[in-house]
């Protein structure tokens, strides 16, 4: 039975969709193909009369175009009496007989959902202004609109009993039984593979229904119409996915959450948590959803963007992509009009709704604001239909009907009346950034509640990590909040290596001057090209280590290292200037290396590499016993890493001082070979010899330690960073590379009745991997390291450390090192006393 209640208006065209012949079918019946397939062709040949009948009426009324005066085209648009033909016809129009034929065909409810649909003139209406029942894409461009199973859906959602909805909620399921007509595909976590392949519509309603009534959502959110609602309910995300969204962000930046400005609001964790970068995208892990792996991972502006989008559909808020040429953005709206993010501001791109062009877009939205007067900018389109006029959202588009042209004018007027202003786009600056944004509601953490050290009766000491002292903590990165419920908490910044990457050892693309051995080549800011590769670098790990060692990777694939003996050299090349890809080279200085070491008999191959990475970047030379390229610094890192873990051994990148006392093999000359470059070819690849690709690693002289292809071929990444005054301050000996620095100093003191050991435990918020704290007692204890687990954005409890405190004051000091890490939410430090 139909369940929900239509204000049924009856027309006459009625009788004869009516009296049409149906399937003699129980509700339970399936009817045979062929029995569908005739009776789909009785209704559609029905429906067809009944458009033919409601076009003559409506003709009858409607006087030609060249006859109509100012008065009488405002009358028309103005006057609801056409509606009892017109909107039926609208329906049937974008619908096609055809198509709604083959839905009624389907069964006798489908078929009386169909006839109470188009006896229905309030909810066809409600339908046609939120632009009605969605259709799917076609390559020329859409198919029919989808009222069929949109009037399903919608009867499901008021038959549900106590809970049919009302208010905003009849609005919300009116909004996803027309967005949801076409079914809209789930993006599952990869290794979900039981997961269901689509949106449930219904699941989708009761998921926003009881985060409405359980004042999840935006305060805004009881005030949206049905078509702002569509932008709500129209992503691809599970709904478990909308519940983690909110509870991530309201755990791990509650700032964002209770942010006043209406235009950032959610979405500023964008751009102060989500990286700018794509090299990091590899690392998507399969038991997490798309959006879970977006925070974790980042990703050039599209992945971004649809972050930005998927966490204010979370909270309720209508949103759209609005890309322009190479870039992605979003737009969404505020209760003072739509604004974009994270991208040139109205008239900078486009839309991927019905009004293509964003301008088109964003005065519709305007309008909208006079809801009475918006209805007959409408009416003008409907009107326009029944003429077969193409519709028209814009100036700009070609041959507008009179009709379309109609609802531009007053669609234009009514914004002029509105004195409406277009809001300025927010976070253009941060579309490709990879800097963390400060909290624009920093205001909110001057009176913070509860930040009070605690001790139990029991000697437990638990320290509200907001309570850190403001004199000699490192504020600016570390930042102090109310927490979204109760408490305070603290939140630390991201923060990367600073500087840029070198490359060492020239390439085939290089002339000799750039295969010599104190030649430092500086990245210029870019990730990975074409002729950047790596050789890796082991440490010792044996009182007597072999001249040559061997690390099984996987069956047949090894990596052969030669021994690199301690000693002392002269460092240092000929430049004295920098530049894109340039670096200082100067003064030649003398560097002690106290302690041997492993480095690659040859190259990084691109065998070793994808046996390792299950991936092959390489865009030169293409096969397994070639140099791997293209490689970025997190790839090489990547690469060391999980081959340090498969093998057991510390696998690294060489330092720059490592590299090139290597390279040198105990010569002071300009290459190994001497200060003479006629003989380069013998030993290296370069731009006269490799015909502009690189070769399979081996091919040429080692130096005399036994290193092939030092020189040439691929240059090599080696772990400093670069900095232009380094050479003239770095240690003599084993110099590292400029410091990559501390962060998020935090300094706590408290009083304890009684010494002894204590375990130290953080109750933390993290959204990635490998985040870890270093901590100190009292400044004299050896450092210990809280390492913080992956929570993906919940509340967890870290493994205990043990740190030994005195009776009376203690003082404990946290801070970070070991970029990249990213942010950590923290609520309290716990000292519970051993036994």
């Amino acid at each position: 039975m139909v369940r929900f209640c239509f204000l049924a208006v009856a027309f006459s065209c009625m009788l004869v969709i009516q009296t049409s012949t149906h399937l003699v079918a129980g509700p339970n019946d399936v009817p045979s193909e062929e029995s569908l397939g005739e009776e789909s062709k009785r209704l559609a040949e029905n429906y067809s009369r009944a458009m033919e009948k409601l076009r003559t009426r409506l003709l009858e009324k409607i006087p030609k175009a060249d006859s109509l005066g100012a008065n009488e085209i405002q009358q028309l648009i103005r006057d609801d009496s056409l509606d009892d033909d017109l909107l039926p016809f609208v329906i049937l129009h974008e619908a096609t007989p055809k198509g709604l034929a083959s839905f009624a065909s389907k069964g006798i409810r489908q078929r009386k959902l169909v006839d109470l649909l188009l006896a229905d003139a309030a909810l066809m209406k409600e339908m046609l202004i939120a632009d009605g029942a969605k259709a799917e894409r076609t390559r020329g461009g859409f198919g029919p609109a989808q009222y069929g199973p949109c009037i399903e859906i919608y009867d499901d959602l008021q038959s549900l009993g106590d809970q049919a909805p009302a208010g905003v909620l009849r609005r919300l399921a009116l909004a996803i039984s027309l967005e949801h007509a076409v079914p809209i595909d789930q993006s599952n976590p990869e290794s979900d593979t039981d997961a269901v392949g689509l949106v449930n519509p219904i699941s989708r309603f009761e998921h926003y229904r009881d985060a409405y009534l359980n004042g999840e959502l935006d305060r805004a959110f009881q005030r949206l119409t049905t078509w702002e609602l569509r932008m709500v309910v129209d992503g691809d995300e599970p709904d478990v996915t909308l519940s983690w969204g909110r509870e991530m962000l309201r755990n791990f930046r509650p700032d964002h959450v209770m942010d006043p400005s209406d235009g950032w609001r959610y979405v500023s964790i964008v751009g102060s948590n989500v990286k700018y970068g794509s090299e990091c995208v590899k690392d998507d892990r399969p038991e997490l959803q798309k959006y879970q792996n977006i925070l974790m991972n980042g990703g050039v502006c599209g992945r971004r963007a649809f972050f930005g989008r998927f966490i204010l559909r979370s909270f309720g808020v209508p949103t759209i992509a609005r890309p322009s040429r190479g870039h992605g953005a979003l737009a969404h709206w505020t209760p003072d009009g739509w604004v974009v993010n994270l991208g040139g501001g109205w008239g900078a791109g486009w839309t991927n709704t019905l009004y293509r062009d964003d301008i088109d877009f964003l005065k519709n939205t305007q309008a909208r604001l006079d809801a009475v007067a918006f209805t007959e900018v409408k009416r003008a389109h409907w009107i326009g239909d029944l003429f077969g006029e193409a519709r028209a959202y814009g100036r700009d588009d070609s041959n507008v009907g009179f009709w379309n042209g109609v609802a531009l004018r007053r669609q234009q007027a009514i914004i002029d009346q509105g004195s409406v202003v277009a809001l300025d786009a927010l976070g253009e600056e941060l579309a490709e950034a990879d800097e963390p944004v400060a909290s624009r509601s920093r205001d909110l953490s001057t009176a913070l509640r509860d930040d009070q050290v605690q001790v139990e009766a029991s000697g437990k000491v638990i320290v509200p990590a907001a309570a850190f002292l403001r004199e000699s903590s490192n504020q600016k990165e570390v930042m102090a909040m109310n927490g979204f419920e109760k408490g305070t908490q603290i939140f630390l910044p991201r923060f990367f290596p600073k500087g840029l990457t070198m490359l060492r050892g020239g390439t085939w693309k290089g002339d000799p001057e750039a295969c010599t051995s104190g030649h430092r080549m500086l990245s210029g800011g870019y990730g990975r090209y074409e002729n950047w590769g790596l050789r890796a670098a082991m440490t010792i790990e044996s009182d007597r280590p072999s001249k040559e060692l061997t690390l099984q990777v996987s069956e047949g694939v090894s990596i052969e290292f030669v021994l690199i003996p301690a000693g002392t050299f002269v460092m240092g090349g000929e430049s004295s200037t920098d530049g894109r890809f340039q670096c200082v080279e100067l003064p030649k200085h003398e560097v002690e290396l106290t302690q041997a070491f492993y480095l690659g008999k040859y190259e990084v191959t691109q065998g070793q590499y994808e046996s390792v990475m299950s991936t092959n970047p390489s865009r030169s030379s293409k096969g397994k016993d070639f140099p791997v390229d293209n490689v970025s610094e997190a790839d090489a890192l990547a690469f060391c890493g999980k081959l340090a873990a498969i093998t057991a051994r510390d696998v690294r990148l060489p330092t720059e001082a490592e590299w090139e006392y290597a390279s040198r093999a105990g010569t002071s000359t300009t290459w190994f070979f001497g200060d003479d470059p006629s003989v380069i070819g013998d030993f290296a690849w370069f731009k006269d010899n490799a015909d502009a690709h690189s070769h399979v690693v081996g091919l040429k002289k080692p130096n005399p330690w036994g290193l092939y292809d030092i020189y040439g071929n691929v240059c090599e990444r080696i772990s400093d960073k670069y900095e232009r005054s380094y050479y003239s301050e770095s240690p003599r000996v084993d110099p590292t590379g400029p410091s990559p620095g501390t962060h998020s100093h935090l300094e706590y003191r408290f009083h304890v009745a009684k010494a002894g050991r204590y375990a130290l435990t953080a109750n933390a918020v993290t959204v990635n991997y490998d985040q870890r704290l270093n901590v100190s007692v009292r400044g004299t204890e050896s450092n210990s390291i809280i390492e913080l687990p992956f929570t993906n954005g919940t509340w967890d409890t870290t493994s205990p450390v043990v740190v030994t405190l005195v009776e009376g004051e203690n003082q404990l000091k946290l801070w970070r090192d070991q970029p990249p890490q990213y942010g950590v939410a923290l609520d309290r430090l716990i000292l519970t006393p051993l036994p």
